[in-house]
């Protein structure tokens, strides 16, 4: 890359990935399990040294979902094409689940996946409205941490969550989620009523019903956590969507991205407390662990983080493979790319 320098550091970019990676599994082996037990099973993790030793599936802490596996062929297709190629990343995603290598994933990902594996264009694949999961939007974590330019970051968000979602929410979820990654991996900064109102110009064009939660999301601080939850996790809904209102917060796009961020605001310095708030809105806890554990990672850089997080991030990995020193070269990847 030349130019200026980058606003990102490889630590910050690892922080991001690798924090990811660790909020993600742990909102795994939670999901399903409701609001109050994926919290406390977050606060009793949090407080020891060692990963929680539990199962799902067969499975325990480290392996991750969906959501990393595909912020991983994200940035290695970003890698690869020295820029962003909706085509390259649209053969990753078709390879991950021609291959079941696939895990955790969502009902609209997964058709769109297997129409890519089947050689369908990726301008093509994406599942119809009203499917607006999020699926096209907690991956987008690395255009966040590799382009400079909003205007490369908002194309290639969009076109990136167009692979598989045709709602334009997802659209606008995807990008407003890779601004809030850059300004935390840039400027270290926490969502504050300035980055809100940034973040809502962002969605305004795509989503105004999420640009308007977006103004209005400093007022959940406000709230005792339960109300907080409840008040969200009814953002953005539409009687035809097919995503019935809930009192968590459902694997639906705008919930997700604002509960995420409520989740960083109100821990910006400790990633550990986030995940936990983020946990506590249950639902899709997978996703919403990943994402917040993203923003904070990227906030604090991956040196910053601990001994606790570094030790966790040991465990990290998908099927036996690609694990944390795989992550940690594709955040060197993203910022040096030539």
């Amino acid at each position: 890359m030349t130019g200026s320098a980058h606003p990102v550091s490889v630590d910050r970019a690892a922080g991001a990935l690798l924090t990811m990676a660790i909020g993600d599994s742990l909102g795994f082996l939670v999901a399903g399990e409701g609001a109050a037990y994926a919290a406390d099973v977050a606060r009793h993790s949090f407080a020891a040294d060692e990963p929680p030793w539990l199962e799902r599936d067969d499975y325990g802490f480290g392996q991750y979902t969906i959501d990393t596996q595909l912020a991983r062929e994200l940035g290695l297709s970003v890698i690869e094409a020295k820029g962003f190629s909706p085509q390259i990343f649209a053969a990753r995603v078709g390879d991950l689940f021609g291959t079941h290598q696939a895990f955790f994933a969502g009902e609209a990902t997964t058709r769109a996946g297997l129409r890519l594996f089947e050689g369908m264009v990726w301008a093509q694949a994406g599942e119809p409205p009203p499917a607006a999961g999020n699926g096209g939007v907690v991956r987008a974590v690395p255009l966040g941490l590799c382009f400079k330019s909003r205007k490369l970051r908002q194309g290639a968000s969009r076109m990136q969550a167009l692979v598989t979602h045709h709602d334009e929410r997802v659209q606008a979820a995807a990008e407003v989620a890779t601004e809030a990654i850059f300004l935390a991996a840039s400027r270290q900064a926490a969502p504050d009523r300035e980055v809100l109102h940034y973040l809502a110009d962002v969605a305004e064009a795509l989503d105004p019903r999420l640009a308007s939660s977006l103004r209005t999301l400093e007022r959940a601080l406000t709230l005792p956590l339960e109300r907080a939850v409840a008040h969200i996790a009814a953002a953005g809904f539409e009687a035809d969507d097919g995503y019935p209102a809930t009192k968590e917060i459902a694997g639906f796009c705008t919930p997700t991205v604002l509960f995420s961020l409520y989740a960083f605001m109100r821990a910006p310095d400790s990633p550990e407390e986030a995940m936990t708030i983020a946990l506590s809105g249950g639902g899709d806890t997978a996703s919403l662990a990943a994402l917040t554990g993203a923003l904070a990672g990227a906030r604090r850089g991956w040196k910053a983080l601990g001994a606790r997080l570094q030790g966790w991030a040991k465990h990290i990995n998908d099927h036996g493979e690609h694990g944390p020193n795989d992550l940690i070269a594709i955040a060197k990847g993203l910022i040096h790319r030539k």
